[in-house]
């Protein structure tokens, strides 16, 4: 498990300082962002400063999961309401969603059913010391 937190805390923390640093590249760089309207410095850059959050709550998990459960847990939330709006997007259009789907799949539905599964590992773990 701590393999699985230290990999989200580089992938969190990573993305997170890129789209702080350099926002416009980061939005031509990822698959499908510019399908979601004109760049917004702004907001790319609130939604880094999201991830570092979910890489510092990572990061927590990844010293202690038993003791920083919540970090965790606040992270899989973050990562949780970020893939339903991915899920849900795609059936907004007129094109077929499955390829939407699946392009996002690596970068948002993986990393979060990752942190999902670290978060019910550290509630359950957390559980068993009490």
């Amino acid at each position: 498990m701590r393999w699985i937190a230290i990999g989200l805390t580089v992938l969190f923390l990573g993305n997170g300082l890129v789209m702080l640093t350099v926002p416009y590249p980061w939005y031509l760089t990822i698959p499908g962002v510019i399908q979601t309207g004109p760049f917004n410095d702004h907001f790319v850059r609130d939604i880094g400063a999201t991830y570092l959050a979910c890489g510092i709550g990572t990061l927590l998990g990844a010293l202690d999961l038993r003791r920083h459960a919540g970090a965790v847990v606040v992270a899989a939330a973050f990562q949780g309401a970020h893939a339903i709006i991915h899920v849900i997007t795609p059936f907004c259009g007129t094109s077929l969603p499955w390829p939407l789907l699946a392009r996002d799949f690596p970068g948002v539905f993986l990393p979060t059913l990752l942190t999902i599964w670290l978060a019910v590992a550290a509630i359950k773990s957390k559980e068993a010391q009490a």
